[in-house]
């Protein structure tokens, strides 16, 4: 491989990580609703589940993962 570096035009990757907690609080509505999307078998979305989208963005963190993984999506 060269050294060196290379620029691309455009980069874009989809990256899955998965976290596991214990003893967390939460607000009720936000249990009731991730046991909602999670007896439905739904992804979190922020269209979907505006308030669980959002209490995850404060409480979840990449730097809490187990292990992850990319999938590139365009490369150019």
């Amino acid at each position: 491989m060269s050294k060196g570096t290379k620029t691309v035009k455009s980069l874009s990757l989809t990256v899955t990580y998965r976290v596991g907690y214990g003893g967390v609080k939460m607000p009720k509505e936000i249990y009731e609703q991730l046991l909602k999307a999670a007896e439905n078998g739904d992804e979190i979305e922020m269209h979907k589940y505006p308030d669980v989208a959002d209490w995850m963005s404060s409480n979840v963190r990449e730097r809490d993962c187990m292990d992850w993984k990319a999938e590139i999506d365009d490369l150019s």
